[in-house]
This record gives structure tokens, sequence and C-alpha cells, in this order.
């Protein structure tokens, strides 16, 4: 993926703010609530998920319920799918949680 002209090979996380590129899960191919400790705030408006390009990340079901229960809209698909997602949202107040290494 390369954002502002930068390649990156690894799972990463934009935010707001920042580009968290050594971003790792507590367990491997499974995002948990964990792994977002922080992220999901009052001021977050959508969030973008993407679980590879083989679909190899599964989602916890708490992350899915949390989001749901702050009413925030969310996309879960495979990475290139979700990309595509997050770039068309003009919102500035988005996260997008990609895994781009299978």
């Amino acid at each position: 993926m390369v954002i502002n002209g930068e390649a990156y090979q690894a799972d990463l996380i934009i935010t707001p703010e920042r580009i968290i590129s050594d971003w790792w899960r507590k367990e491997g191919h499974l995002l948990q609530l964990v792994d977002l400790e922080g992220l999901i705030t009052e001021k977050i408006y959508s969030v973008f998920i993407g679980t590879g390009f083989q679909d190899k990340m599964k989602v916890d079901s708490q992350v899915i319920e949390t989001l749901e229960g702050k009413n925030i809209p969310f996309v879960l698909k495979k990475t290139p799918v979700a990309v595509k997602e997050y770039n068309r949202h003009i919102n500035k107040n988005k996260i997008g949680i990609f895994h781009l290494t299978c």
C-alpha cells in the first residue's frame, strides 16, 4: 500500500492523526478489542477493516458489537475492497485497519 508516496508492506492502522505502521495484533490473524485500545473514540465516525488479500484475518465479535453499540458504521472486507471504500469516504474522522501481509 502506498500512502503519500511511502510504500507499506506490513499491517497498519491509519487514524486521523497518524499512520501506525508497526502494529501487531495480540493473536495472529484475529482482530480483538485489545488491538484497538484507544483508537475507537467518540471522534471516530467510521471504521474500515481490511481482512487481507486472501481474507485471512478474522474479527472478534466483541469488535463488531462495540462498533455497533457506539453506532459507528464500519466496512469489513478483503483489504483491496476496504481500501477502496476508505479512499471513497471524504470524512476525515475515520480509521483504516488493514491486514496487508496475506
